[in-house]
């Protein structure tokens, strides 16, 4: 009797402890969005701006952009961009990134991680998709502005330029479905007339950009985040 007992409690610790376990497991987040908790803790910390203003959300492209403030003025630009982001990190950790902005205009720059980590365009797509529903309920009069993700050096050298322009396809064709949406192609501002990348818009690792680089990039940005931004602050009532 004892020995069936003693096995039974067994059975039970047993039983109950993976039951702990899976459960911990359903509730923690996964090791790949955990190691952005600490950055995204930092962005939620900074006093919130002023209602009406612009955000910049995405990945590294946006987050090494330290002079933003500087190239897209007058506009009131607050960067909430977190490096090594995809497009899945950005839904994941939404509430904490978006709704607290009170922002106009919301420009988006994801999915170059997601190419490079092998994601399909599909994929890829529907975590933008989803971004965006989840953005115009929070932001209701808020529109938003999708950038092309830059053919960079480093993804021709890794041929992986193909994904990229296939991604931007599908980023430019969705303005034709939903409304308060804007895209834009910022690539030729960093191309030759040949379609080549210009080697002073780049930084050593061939795939962040240069002061150069963001000079470009922003001269092309800022008069259609200037006419998205104006449009959305008269819509709003």
């Amino acid at each position: 009797m004892p020995n069936k007992f003693a096995a039974r409690l067994i059975l039970w610790v047993v039983l109950l402890s993976t039951g702990i376990l899976v459960h911990a497991a359903e509730t923690s987040a996964p090791p790949v969005k955990q190691k952005y908790r600490t950055a995204v803790a930092k962005l939620a910390a900074v006093p919130v701006p002023a209602p009406g203003g612009v955000l910049l959300v995405g990945s590294s492209i946006f987050r090494k952009w330290e002079s933003c403030g500087q190239d897209l003025a007058p506009l009131p630009v607050t960067n909430r961009g977190f490096g090594g982001s995809r497009t899945a990190d950005q839904v994941y950790f939404f509430d904490q990134i978006v709704p607290t902005s009170r922002a106009a205009l919301v420009v988006w720059y994801c999915g170059s991680n997601d190419v490079n980590g092998k994601k399909t365009t599909e994929e890829i797509l529907k975590n933008t998709k989803e971004w965006i529903t989840r953005t115009q309920a929070a932001l209701p009069h808020a529109r938003i502005l999708l950038v092309s993700v830059i053919r960079a050096p480093q993804k021709r050298e890794d041929g992986k330029l193909l994904p990229v322009d296939k991604v931007n396809e599908g980023l430019l064709a969705l303005p034709l479905s939903i409304k308060g949406l804007d895209y834009i192609d910022v690539n030729p501002a960093l191309e030759t007339p040949a379609g080549e990348p210009m080697p002073e818009c780049y930084r050593s690792d061939n795939l962040h950009l240069t002061a150069e680089g963001y000079r470009r990039m922003g001269a092309v940005l800022r008069p259609i985040m200037e006419k998205s931004w104006k449009m959305a602050t008269a819509a709003k009532p």
